[in-house]
C-alpha cells in the first residue's frame, strides 16, 4: 500500500491521539516524611492520570514490605488526582514501597526525627495581570519528637 504525504501525516496524527476508553497512567511516587520516628505517620502518594478517551475507574495497589493496601480512583478523560495512601510503622527499619512500578524507601527509628508537613496553600490574589504581585504562603508545622528543618521549594509555572 502507497501513502501519499497526506496519508502519512493522517497516519501519524492518529498514533498520537489519546488510547481508546480508559487508560492510567501513575507517576510521580511522593513519601513523606522519608524519615520517621515509630508510630509516627508516613503518606504516600501518586498522581493517577486519565490518558484515554474514555471515563473509568482503576484500583491503585500501595505496598509496604509485602503488606497491600488499595484505593480505587475514578477519572474522566484528561483528569488527574493524587492518591494517598498512610502507614504507620510499627518496628525501627528501612522499609520498601511500591506502587505501580514505581520504588521507594522510608526509615523508621526509635531516635527521634522532626516531620515537618505543609498545610494551608495560600495565593493572594488568585488572578493577576502580568507585572502585578502575588503572595504564596504556606503553614510549616512539625509533628515530630525532634527539633529539624525543611527546604520548601516553590515553584509557579
Amino acid at each position: 500500500m502507497l501513502l501519499g504525504v497526506g496519508g502519512v501525516l493522517l497516519y501519524a496524527l492518529r498514533a498520537l491521539a489519546a488510547p481508546p476508553g480508559a487508560q492510567f497512567e501513575v507517576s510521580d511516587l511522593v513519601i513523606s516524611p522519608e524519615a520517621v520516628g515509630v508510630g509516627q505517620p508516613v503518606a504516600i502518594s501518586v498522581l493517577v492520570i486519565n490518558i484515554g478517551t474514555e471515563a473509568g475507574s482503576e484500583t491503585i495497589i500501595f505496598e509496604v514490605n509485602g503488606e497491600m493496601a488499595e484505593q480505587t480512583v475514578t477519572l474522566a478523560p484528561g483528569e488527574s488526582e493524587v492518591v494517598t495512601f498512610e502507614v504507620t510503622p510499627e518496628v525501627a527499619k528501612t522499609y520498601g514501597v511500591s506502587v505501580d512500578g514505581l520504588y521507594g524507601t522510608f526509615v523508621a527509628t526509635e531516635v527521634g526525627v522532626a516531620d515537618i508537613r505543609l498545610s494551608n496553600l495560600t495565593i493572594t490574589p488568585s488572578e493577576v495581570m502580568v507585572g502585578e504581585t502575588v503572595y504564596i504562603s504556606v503553614t510549616a508545622t512539625n509533628y515530630g519528637d525532634a527539633v529539624g528543618s525543611r527546604t520548601i521549594i516553590c515553584e509557579v509555572t
